[in-house]
């Protein structure tokens, strides 16, 4: 099958991205002509708030509409008028002026109309925490029927009509706030009460899938999507979230088959692709897949595509190719980036090779506390414990918190060297700062027993075993 590349990341459907300057320029010329008009009607105004938020100004869109709001007389706000600032709103995360429209429509309007009402599960899915919401109560909005519950589910309950959209939105709500069944369930309604889904329908539901580790409900899945045809399997999202599905329930063989049927790729769909087969173990694979893309005029790799690459070339231990790598990210101007740094620290120590990790670590113009962190680790697996204690200090010279990857490398170069006053320090900074994590209980045990603390600290392991034995 013959495959083309592309370098469009963007949705066939959403419009061309234009300049920063050019957009400012546009919107402040369209800000002075319409200060010169006297009495601009409600058609002029929503013009000028779409356009802020078309041209990524959403913040000046709710001041533009707060300023409609005030304005003397004021005209009257319309369904898009509404529509265009809940999407400001959405795109800023300003949930209490959300909240304090939708209290503003439910006053005005007995029934929504299906763009402000779609617009109100796009505000509140975008601007609600995934697990918790504010209640009514503390937002001053104790009379709103939204104020307690899931806020989205509530407006999708009570539209009066739901076109796909609507759908869309709720399943990719479950799907996000883990509640993977109901994504499908919602899906499947959906289908069933005759609504065509479309292409993003696919990319919202397929999480859910994945999260059921299902492998036959993602072939019908996918199956189903087969029999809408090529518009949907070509859809360059689509084919990057079909292969994603496949890879959470390490079904390597789909993922070769979805690739293969894709006839356009983007860098998202081979990073997708070379993040399948190296979350799958496959990594020789995914090298080969890494070195087709660069093989490519038309595909500009990402930090994406050389952190999924590292990571393969970390657990095959390819010294000579990760050197390599870290030679085309120099040569073509990647090596500022913190990200692909801290990666490249991690590729050299599990390459055994702890000089040249700190070497790049040392060259950092700008290091967070995954630099440091790895860092530390880096020297404490390779056996350089005091090293590793030194850095630590450095770190904390340098005002980062110490979290629990810090703890652990702490604790794990306190047990090699039996350095009881630093396991004793790592222990009260763990208790005083109220830090728990995975396995922590085992490296305090450890770390007593090889600094000769056993007797001293015997009621505390103790507690420690019981722990363990009840897990």
């Amino acid at each position: 099958m013959t495959t083309t590349t592309t370098t469009r990341t963007r949705s066939p459907h959403q419009h061309e991205p234009v300049s920063a300057n050019s957009a400012n320029k546009a919107a402040q010329t369209s800000h002075s002509a319409f200060d010169s008009i006297p009495r601009p009607n409600t058609v002029l105004w929503n013009t000028i708030i779409i356009g802020f938020i078309f041209n990524g100004f959403p913040s000046d869109a709710l001041r533009f509409y707060a300023r409609m709001s005030h304005s003397s007389p004021p005209p009257k706000s319309d369904s898009y008028t509404y529509s265009s600032a809940l999407k400001a709103c959405a795109h800023t995360r300003h949930l209490p002026l959300g909240k304090s429209l939708h209290c503003r429509i439910l006053r005005t309007h007995s029934k929504l109309s299906p763009i402000v009402a779609n617009s109100l599960l796009n505000m509140y899915s975008s601007c609600l925490s995934p697990w918790f919401e504010l209640g009514g109560e503390e937002m001053g909005l104790k009379n709103c029927e939204f104020s307690r519950g899931d806020s989205v589910q509530k407006v999708f309950d009570k539209m009066g009509k739901r076109n796909v959209v609507s759908w869309n939105t709720m399943i990719a709500w479950y799907v996000r706030t883990g509640r993977a069944v109901l994504a499908l369930k919602q899906f499947k309604l959906m289908m069933s009460v005759g609504i065509k889904p479309t292409a993003v329908s696919f990319v919202n539901v397929f999480p859910a899938v994945a999260a059921s580790g299902d492998r036959k409900n993602c072939n019908v899945l996918y199956g189903l999507l087969l029999k809408f045809g090529s518009e949907y399997v070509n859809d360059l999202f689509v084919v990057s979230s079909a292969i994603s599905m496949y890879s959470e329930v390490s079904d390597v063989e789909s993922i070769r088959l979805v690739f293969s049927l894709s006839i356009e790729r983007n860098t998202e769909v081979w990073n997708t692709m070379i993040g399948g087969y190296v979350q799958n173990g496959c990594y020789e694979e995914g090298l080969d897949v890494f070195l087709r893309v660069l093989g490519l005029d038309d595909i500009v790799p990402d930090n994406v595509t050389f952190l999924a690459a590292l990571t393969a070339i970390s657990q095959l231990q390819r010294l000579e190719f990760g050197r390599q790598v870290h030679a085309y990210v120099v040569k073509n101007s990647m090596a500022s980036e913190t990200i692909i740094l801290n990666a490249l620290i991690a590729m050299y120590s599990k390459c055994d090779s702890i000089m040249l990790a700190f070497k790049v670590f040392e060259k950092m113009l700008d290091r967070d506390s995954v630099s440091w962190n790895t860092m530390i680790s880096a020297f404490v697996q390779n056996g350089l414990d005091h090293e590793g204690l030194m850095l630590v200090y450095e770190m904390q010279k340098q005002g980062f918190i110490l979290d629990s990857v810090t703890m652990t490398a702490l604790l794990s170069a306190a047990s090699n060297i039996g350095d009881s006053d630093i396991g004793k320090q790592t222990h009260a900074y763990l208790f005083r700062h109220g830090i728990r994590f995975e396995g922590m209980d085992s490296y305090l045990i450890d770390m007593y027993a090889k600094s000769g603390l056993i007797k001293l600290h015997s009621g505390c392991l103790r507690i420690l075993v019981l722990k363990l034995e009840t897990k």
